[in-house]
């Protein structure tokens, strides 16, 4: 087999597990929102997803995992150009420039959005997401100490993380409210609001 048919197909398997886990996390945020967290089995949630329960563990451990859904990662040569210095070598447009490829890599529909925001509202799945937040800080302070010029701790990474999601949020607020605009473009648009507020 070709190296070209050989990538292709490995290819073509990521997307298949990536669609895969994709529906299981649409299934159990769903089932969350109408039911709660403690209100559906994972033998549901199999079912709910159309794939075998052996298949659901191999994909989350637990309910909670399967709401979350993957862990947010930020593409590597995103993440290496970052701690390099650039694109621009100004923190806040190197930020923005960050968050944009995370979001880039496949936009949310409508439906997520309005379950993204409702789930907020179960406070075990609150704390997950904080435990999340925790280990992309320590990912950023690293790269943050590597660029060289910028000094950051562990909470003023935490508190970069939390900027960055509140505007993320009031970008899905505008998105689910009607405007059009990709959310990437609208995080930069809510993203340039603060930065020139806090100019």
């Amino acid at each position: 087999m070709s190296t070209s048919a050989e990538s292709g197909g490995a290819d073509h398997r990521t997307s298949k597990r990536e669609e895969t886990a994709r529906r299981i996390t649409l299934s159990a945020q769903r089932l969350a929102t109408e039911h709660g967290l403690d209100g559906f089995t994972m033998d549901e949630l199999a079912e709910a997803a159309g794939v075998a329960r052996r298949t659901l563990f191999n994909y989350y451990p637990s309910k909670v995992d399967a709401c979350l859904g993957p862990r947010v990662d930020v593409p590597a040569d995103a993440m290496e150009a970052f701690a390099r210095g650039g694109p621009t070598g100004n923190l806040g447009a190197d930020l923005e420039h960050l968050a944009r490829e995370v979001l880039g890599v496949e936009e949310p529909t409508r439906e997520e959005m309005v379950l993204h925001r409702q789930l907020f509202q179960i406070p075990r799945l609150v704390e997950a997401v904080h435990d999340r937040f925790a280990e992309l800080a320590v990912d950023l302070q690293e790269a943050v100490r590597a660029r060289g010029g910028e000094q950051l701790d562990q909470e003023g990474a935490l508190l970069l993380i939390r900027v960055l999601l509140v505007v993320f949020d009031t970008a899905i607020d505008a998105s689910i409210a009607g405007d059009d605009t990709p959310l990437p473009d609208l995080f930069s648009r809510h993203f340039g609001t603060i930065r020139r507020l806090l100019a």
